[in-house]
């Protein structure tokens, strides 16, 4: 069928485009003209409209840059002290005033203190969404929480108040500094976004070789008051002078208040995949990091509190050279390929390493393997959103805070689950290795099995539409001219529809959702050599315009009989 391409644009006037020159068309312009016809604050009235060549670029330059390392320094700072929590609570079993406290309900302070910041995700992410010019207040909030929650601890004398404090009122006052990075990161870095977080999440590791050694060194000289007072201190020193570089590209006042939430991609089957996946696999990843020191002083080694201390900094520090490598994995190479890799080698280091460790330096193998593989997963997780989700920063913003939920419910559980595993077995005491030490055996095939199965998450491509980046899409208007006709449909519905529903496989395009429409048609254009076209709805360089109330889109493609 021969056709004829035209491009219309519904802000201005209708144009047609038979020029094969016109290839290409500055859409990150038309974003930020469309997202400034509704500002919000009094003082917006004064402010001239913003192009894109008015912000600061992304990728590169000294802001970019400079939200990166500041990014970096606040993940360093409020996980590197829950991911060393094996160091408190082996302080905390032989000395006063928690000696004589469950090891079960310690237990859970940790596992607190790190999954109901992750959990907390799905509350203050939105939160932020809704009101974007009161993040940076928030952030500030959560720093005071977070101090209050060490300095409170300093004082604790009951489990009580130290699951109060350390792990509750600390837990949420770091998810509402931190996750706000999470929404800006997608600001700043579009090409290099896995690389971007990589090296953020990469924070957490290189503070996860350091602070053990810090706290157990202050712990064991100068006592548990002392050591919490000169960490809380610490973290106000450290964490302020951060705080100015953590904003958005786009200023406050540009920015639309308020957007509904597009749920189109709870239909989309990948979504599930990647969240099963990601569940199970936070159910094994922190278990490791809480018992290590512990294992290493029930497994008989030499000198056990440092040699579990060093164990676990050399676990928490190959995690960074590890998101570092899966992140830019991720952005060079199939997707499928760093899942993978993180599930079976994570697993294998669990199941073949630590299950057989009887030495120290067996466990430190151990440490290095299973750090670099296993922590590093959550350098995934803006792959899984950007497959999803598109280009849309928002959307993908949403989706990031839902997969980290994902992994907060995985550590919640983890201290019951690990409290319920710790007992006597059929292989207890008939051999020298691990599995046969204590409760430890159960707990690592538990490990084990649940980080292999979150290799679940490669089958996603099974269901993937394969969609054409909308980018590819403008340099293939000039190229072909057989282009089926899509357009946006009622911007209350936000559809993409063919015309002709009736043709070939697309009798129930009409009645789909947009993602499942373009299932049927990508799969359908793969066959015919990309004689099709699909826009994706989801994806910010077209529909970004539809979420507003009164918006239009910026783009339809028409074809001609």
């Amino acid at each position: 069928m021969s056709t004829d391409i035209e491009l219309v644009s519904l802000n201005q006037t209708r144009t047609k485009v038979d020029d094969s020159d016109q290839r290409t068309i500055d859409l990150e312009d038309m974003i930020v003209d469309e997202q400034m016809t509704q500002r919000g604050g009094a003082n917006d009235t004064d402010e001239a409209p913003l192009n894109a060549s008015s912000l600061p670029p992304m990728d590169r330059g000294f802001h970019a840059w400079a939200f990166l390392v500041s990014a970096w320094l606040l993940e360093f700072l409020v996980w590197s002290y829950p991911f060393s929590y094996g160091v408190f609570l082996n302080y905390y079993t032989s000395h006063e005033p928690f000696q004589n406290t469950p090891s079960s309900l310690l237990a859970l302070v940790g596992s607190l203190s790190t999954g109901l910041m992750y959990f907390a995700s799905l509350i203050i992410l939105p939160v932020f969404s809704r009101f974007p010019v009161h993040k940076k207040k928030g952030m500030y909030v959560g720093l005071v929480l977070c101090v209050a929650g060490l300095f409170g601890a300093a004082f604790a004398k009951t489990s009580g108040v130290l699951l109060l404090t350390q792990g509750i009122l600390y837990s949420v006052g770091g998810s509402m500094l931190y996750f706000p990075t999470m929404t800006y990161t997608f600001e700043w870095f579009s090409e290099r976004k896995g690389l971007a977080n990589g090296l953020i999440f990469s924070g957490s590791g290189i503070g996860g070789v350091v602070m053990p050694i810090v706290i157990k060194t202050l712990l064991y000289q100068y006592g548990f008051r002392s050591t919490m007072l000169a960490l809380g201190t610490a973290f106000t020193i450290f964490a302020l002078p951060a705080l100015p570089y953590i904003k958005s590209r786009v200023p406050p006042s540009q920015i639309v208040h308020h957007r509904p939430i597009n749920t189109q991609f709870l239909k989309f089957k990948p979504f599930w995949i990647f969240l099963i996946a990601n569940l199970i696999q936070g159910l094994g990843t922190f278990l490791p990091t809480l018992y290590l020191p512990t294992f290493a002083t029930d497994l008989g080694i030499n000198n056990a509190a440092s040699a579990g201390t060093w164990a676990l900094s050399l676990m928490n520090g190959t995690s960074a050279p590890g998101c570092i490598f899966l992140g830019y994995l991720s952005d060079r190479f199939d997707l499928r390929i760093s899942i993978f890799l993180s599930a079976l080698g994570s697993s294998f280091a669990v199941l073949c390493i630590w299950g057989f460790t009887t030495q120290l330096a067996t466990l430190l193998v151990f440490a290095a393997v299973y750090g670099f593989l296993a922590p590093s997963w959550s350098a995934l997780w803006t792959k899984f959103a950007s497959t999803v989700g598109g280009d849309d920063p928002h959307l993908s913003s949403m989706l990031m805070c839902i997969f980290i939920a994902g992994r907060g419910v995985g550590n919640a559980l983890a201290a019951p689950i690990s409290s319920g595993l710790l007992h006597p077995w059929a292989l207890t005491g008939k051999s020298e290795y691990p599995y046969a030490l204590k409760g430890y055996g159960p707990l690592i095939l538990f490990t084990g099995i649940t980080l292999l199965s979150s290799m679940i998450g490669v089958v996603y491509r099974q269901f993937d539409a394969k969609l054409l980046r909308t980018s590819e899409a403008l340099k293939f208007l000039g190229i072909s001219d057989r282009i089926a006709f899509f357009h946006c449909g009622d911007p209350e519905q936000r559809g993409v529809y063919p015309v002709e529903p009736n043709v070939k496989n697309y009798q129930a395009a009409q009645e789909t959702t947009p993602l499942e429409c373009q299932h049927i048609l990508a799969t359908e254009s793969n066959k015919i050599g990309f004689s099709l076209l699909v826009i994706n709805d989801v994806c910010s360089d077209f529909w970004l315009s539809n979420y507003d109330d009164d918006a239009i889109p910026l783009i339809e493609l028409h074809t001609a009989k």
